[in-house]
């Protein structure tokens, strides 16, 4: 379950780095169509450009929906780790209670047996006390 929340992590951070790309990619179009703007060019180039542009803006946000999706996939599964985790944990609690009862349980018993011993011993004794008188 760690494995999964680490690779959902992993997702979500690839996903921001390449948002961070085409943030870039975007903010250097940007400058190249100021550039244009310095030059007679022809139209078609900063038709062309504006296009790249208006693209990368769409790109950017389909990235900040891939974003949110990994996004609520890391919260999903750290919801199941947690939840495993909490389960797991529960599980420990009552193995240690039923050991911590096994334990007493033996120790009764062990000392009923010697208990036992005990009153053998001294009835054993007062045989013998009797057999000597």
């Amino acid at each position: 379950m760690l494995r999964a929340l680490g690779a959902a992590q992993r997702a979500y951070q690839q996903e921001l780095s390449e948002k961070a790309t085409i943030l870039s990619e975007l903010d250097q179009a940007l400058n190249r169509r100021e550039k244009l703007g310095n030059e007679a060019v022809a139209i078609n180039a900063f038709q062309i450009e504006q296009n790249y542009i208006t693209g990368t803006k769409q790109r950017i946000i389909r990235q900040d929906q891939a974003i949110v999706r990994a996004s609520r996939t890391v919260e999903k599964t750290l919801r199941a780790y947690l939840f495993t985790r909490r389960q797991t944990r529960m599980i420990e609690i009552l193995r240690e209670k039923d050991f911590k009862e096994f334990k007493k349980s033996i120790a009764k018993k062990e000392q009923k047996e010697l208990d036992e011993l005990s009153v053998m011993r001294s009835l054993l004794n007062k045989q013998n006390e009797e057999v000597a008188s």
